[in-house]
């Protein structure tokens, strides 16, 4: 039985060694143990991109200030919730409230679906954050209803995901 038991424990080391050789991690003891810091420094960021992605339910949910984000520019950060990547989405904002347009840079965690949306001068219907004018969600329904979206953002006619209109 302890013969069993020994098989049992190399396979699973030898797979656990495998799996963060391919994540680009040590598998060594000691190099785990260097590596510490690191995947606390990770769970630090994906539990403030949690927290900053309740808050952005809230402020859709009606406790942020409408308004019109133009964006100037976007790229993925290289971080992930879920499958969603994350942008860094540098828009100029225009408050439903007569504030002075005003430029920021948020972090945005965008599913796929969206990420075309962010080019360069596309409007997004926004909520800003009151208690942090430098924050903002976008609120995809009050987006829908600005116009058209961008080329390219909408399956074409027989593409995957496409769906008839009263046109056809």
């Amino acid at each position: 039985m302890a013969v069993g038991l020994f098989r049992d424990w190399q396979r699973m080391s030898r797979a656990n060694k495998e799996y963060l050789e391919k994540q680009g991690r040590p598998s060594s003891y000691v190099g785990q143990l260097a590596d510490i810091p690191n995947r606390m420094r990770e769970a630090a960021d994906a539990t403030e991109l949690g927290l900053r992605m309740a808050r952005h339910l809230e402020l859709t949910n009606g406790a942020g200030l409408p308004a019109i984000a133009i964006v100037m520019s976007s790229h993925q950060v290289g971080s992930y919730a879920g499958m969603s990547p994350v942008l860094r989405v540098q828009a100029r904002l225009e408050r439903a409230d007569g504030t002075e347009p005003y430029v920021v840079t948020s972090d945005q965690v965008v599913a796929g679906i969206h990420l075309p949306r962010f080019q360069p001068d596309a409007k997004l219907a926004v909520m800003v954050d009151p208690a942090n004018p430098l924050d903002f969600a976008v609120d995809w329904i009050r987006t829908g209803q600005l116009g058209p979206p961008p080329r390219g953002s909408v399956p074409g006619p027989g593409a995957p995901g496409a769906r008839r209109t009263t046109e056809e």
